[in-house]
């Protein structure tokens, strides 16, 4: 009796200390790898107090599951919180296969893939992406953040492709702060869970570097589910025909620094990125952006604050992306979180909720707006970017989307009308798009507008009008720019074996 007594003291001490978070003096010179194999070590310890609390206390396994599980939890949570993510890591460079647990070695390049495996793992992905609420407020969506810091792992990814160096190969520096919040959904747990909690038992024959990439397509499947189930009718998307494997994961790419699009500079930094360094069209990189329908920016990660759409519409693969720029009225936002280097756009019309706040970057709003020379910037200019309701097309995006223009039914008598007669007249769309600031400011000036509202001059304006009006257009134009995005910089790639259908 007293040697179960020890036991059961014992395997709760044990368990509760693992709970305790690290020092902040000695986490402030951890890195990420050191983390990854304390949580390691911890669920070893954890696993075995699990088993002497069952022997001593005659506890059911069910209960010591989950009472380990609410240990295991809260241990990685401590970490996190007392970990700062600006400093994770500041004197060394880790690649993701470095954080990644694996009871086996690692393969480095998938040498067979077949349809069996790769729907194994979309399903693993997917349950884990379920597991996560699908309640979405002004501040929290679990299932959209998830969704969201999986694809921006697998486009950080592939973003530094360039004179045939790097691409999908599952090596980017997670020390880089552009890269901030990443080692969340991989490793170290976006609410708690991560890809890694899939990825171990593939690890030994899918290279990460294709798991990456099944991964990423895996959220946006179960994304689009969502959209699916309310409507049958939609059109669907299909990643696994298209897919093929043999990647190679890389453990070095020091090249990659810098690579990386800077929101600040706009449409330059997407031709730089997208058309000259990986190949793409315009339509394919305004597709590709697409992706900006799931999650949100958080001021911890990339110093930008806000969803790009609506927190529901933020976890489901949809066109709403395109359709919010277009139908809500954009103003600048100046010094997020007072930092001068990091500019946006917020929503000014009067359908915004004050307790959402909805964003777009210079590099969302210039492809649909600019400028007389095509330029837009948030830091430097303070005009209000918006789309008169009879501009053509326009009123068919507003029917389809709840009727509303700016928050407010179109108004079919501005058609014709100048901008300075609309704000004379008593604002008209130009008010409801831009609110009353922008109005008061708009009197007596000539272009309180970014460009022409009836005429936007983005650059890709006609695809983005597109893709709002016709969502299987922009599901089309995005397979073609995702396959070429994840297949830059490899060759001998192979279909899925095994395949039925």
């Amino acid at each position: 009796m007293r040697l179960n007594q020890h036991l059961f003291w014992f395997s709760r001490w044990a368990a509760v200390a693992l709970t305790f978070p690290i020092l902040p003096a000695a986490t402030d010179s951890l890195d990420l790898r050191l983390i990854t194999s304390l949580m390691s070590l911890h669920r070893v310890v954890i696993g075995a107090s699990m088993i002497m609390m069952m022997v001593a206390s005659k506890t059911s396994p069910e209960t010591c599951h989950s009472e380990a599980g609410t240990f295991r939890q809260r241990n990685a949570n401590s970490m996190l919180q007392s970990h700062s993510k600006h400093r994770i890591g500041a004197n060394a460079k880790v690649v993701p296969q470095e954080l990644m647990t694996c009871s086996g070695t690692p393969t480095l390049t998938t040498s067979n893939l077949t349809c069996a495996e790769y729907d194994a793992i979309t399903k693993a992905i997917t349950e884990l992406w379920g597991s996560l609420s699908p309640v979405c407020n002004s501040t929290s969506c679990q299932q959209a953040d998830w969704a969201g810091c999986v694809l921006r792992m697998a486009g950080h990814d592939f973003m530094d492709f360039k004179d045939g160096q790097g691409g999908a190969d599952a090596c980017t520096d997670m020390n880089d702060g552009d890269n901030a919040g990443l080692a969340e959904c991989l490793v170290l747990g976006e609410h708690g869970v991560s890809i890694n909690d899939a990825y171990q038992k593939y690890c030994t024959t899918v290279s990460l570097a294709d798991f990456l990439v099944i991964a990423a397509e895996a959220v946006m499947t179960a994304s689009r589910s969502l959209v699916l189930a309310e409507d049958s009718s939609a059109p669907l998307i299909d990643f696994r025909s298209s897919f093929q494997f043999g990647r190679t994961t890389a453990m070095t790419c020091d090249f990659a620094e810098g690579r990386l699009p800077n929101p600040e500079n706009g449409c330059s930094a997407v031709e730089e990125t997208f058309i000259t360094s990986m190949g793409l069209s315009w339509a394919q990189a305004a597709a590709l952006m697409g992706v900006h329908t799931l999650g949100q920016a958080k001021i911890s990660n990339s110093g930008y604050d806000g969803w790009w759409s609506d927190p529901e519409n933020s976890r489901r693969f949809n066109n709403d992306y395109y359709v919010s720029m277009l139908i809500k009225g954009w103003v600048p936002e100046k010094s997020i979180n007072n930092n001068s280097n990091k500019n946006q756009w917020a929503r000014s019309d009067e359908g915004a909720d004050p307790n959402v706040k909805e964003m777009m970057l210079d590099t969302d709003l210039c492809l649909a707006f600019g400028d007389s020379n095509g330029d837009l910037s948030a830091k430097t200019m303070d005009c209000c970017a918006w789309v008169r309701s009879t501009t053509p097309r326009i009123t068919d995006i507003v029917n389809a989307n709840g009727g509303l223009m700016c928050g407010d039914a179109p108004e079919e008598s501005s058609a014709g009308v100048r901008e300075d007669e609309d704000r004379g007249s008593g604002g008209g769309e130009f008010h409801n798009c831009c609110g009353d600031e922008f109005w008061q400011q708009g009197v007596g000036e000539i272009k309180p507008t970014c460009g022409e509202s009836h005429k936007p001059s983005g650059i890709a304006f006609q695809q983005i009008r597109r893709f709002a009006d016709d969502e299987s257009q922009w599901l089309q134009q995005f397979l073609k720019a995702w396959t070429q995005a994840i297949e830059n910089g490899f060759t001998g790639l192979k279909p899925l074996q095994a395949c039925s259908s």
